[in-house]
């Protein structure tokens, strides 16, 4: 089991990454981080609408109480020595700034763009282009990483590994 943490938790695609790893058979999520505004609230209370105090959670599935229970992480204070894995839900601009802090010391699994053209960073459709994979050695080299970034496809390319129907 791999400890994962959640940067960007607290917003629509974060929350996409909660459900899709909360009962996840290899990856345990030990880390929720967004930005200052929501760090040290319990997941539950971060993820409420500041204005009604409603609760904004925008996936069919819900959380499991036990993720609601954890208090978020300031992204930019992330303990990252505690995560085998962190999966990043961010802005470009943010990402740029705050993913090769995580990639100097562990694989980064990236929503943005932000590093998405660069010539040592793969984007790895499964099924597809799987010999991409060879980029991580050559981006570890030439950035002094233990880690690395690699971005999910843009949503134009995501249909290219689902089976069609």
């Amino acid at each position: 089991m791999r400890n994962v943490a959640i940067v960007g938790a607290t917003g629509v695609v974060g929350q996409q990454f909660v459900v899709a790893l909360q009962d996840h058979p290899w990856f345990r999520i030990t880390h929720l981080a967004a930005s200052p505004r929501s760090a040290g609230e319990r997941y539950g209370e971060a993820i409420r609408d500041p204005a009604t105090g409603r609760f904004a959670w925008f996936c069919d599935e819900e959380a499991n109480e036990s993720i609601l229970d954890m208090v978020v992480e300031d992204a930019s204070s992330l303990k990252i020595e505690e995560c085998d894995v962190i999966f990043t839900a961010l802005e470009a601009e943010q990402a740029r700034q705050l993913e090769p802090s995580y990639a100097k010391y562990k694989p980064v699994i990236s929503t943005a763009a932000a590093f998405r053209y660069e010539p040592d960073v793969p984007i790895i459709i499964p099924g597809v282009n799987s010999d991409h994979a060879s980029l991580i050695d050559v981006q570890r080299n030439r950035r002094g990483w233990e880690g690395f970034i690699t971005p999910i496809p843009n949503l134009s390319l995501i249909h290219i590994s689902e089976p069609t129907r």
